[in-house]
């Protein structure tokens, strides 16, 4: 299955991590490669400990440092989840952030789609997550959940928390 979990709302990293314990319940070999996000979130100690690997190919917010050194980062992201179809010992490959890396001109949609193709003839799960996918990246999709923001703290200046966001 493709699956895109996207939206302006909260919670589509969160549905991919469910989504991730829940195949790794089912015995699957997981791995989750970040685009964007660097650093530590709370997730990803006890996904280690779940056994589900955590790569992270990202610098931070992209309106920090220099668009090509996020776009270097971004590539070396698409060449491990090309390195991880072809080892073929995945079930599961969650792209976390992508879609916000191909709307933020990171990196191109073609080269997703091409990704998309693979893992889909290998019979492999890639979940997508992140704002603004493609219409191609849509339609070439099985499942696309769109998370709609209704409220949030940050519209009232609450910062981000632990355990919530990070």
């Amino acid at each position: 299955m493709i699956i895109i979990n996207e939206g302006d709302g909260k919670g589509k990293t969160t549905a991919a991590i469910g989504q991730a314990i829940r195949a790794k319940g089912q015995g699957f070999n997981v791995k989750i490669i970040q685009f964007i996000k660097n650093g530590s979130s709370g997730e990803i100690e006890i996904l280690k400990k779940l056994g589900i690997i955590v790569e992270q190919y990202g610098l931070g917010f992209t309106n920090q440092g220099e668009k090509e050194n996020h776009k270097t980062a971004a590539e070396k992201g698409i060449i491990a989840i090309e390195e991880t179809i072809n080892q073929e010992n995945f079930q599961m490959i969650i792209c976390d952030e992508i879609n916000y890396a191909v709307s933020g001109k990171l990196i191109d949609d073609e080269k997703i789609l091409k990704l998309i193709e693979k893992a889909r003839n290998k019979k492999i799960h890639l979940i997508m997550t992140g704002r603004n996918p493609t219409k191609k990246m849509i339609e070439a999709a099985d499942i696309v959940t769109e998370m709609k923001k209704i409220k949030h703290a940050f519209d009232n200046g609450i910062e981000a928390q632990a355990g919530i966001e990070f």
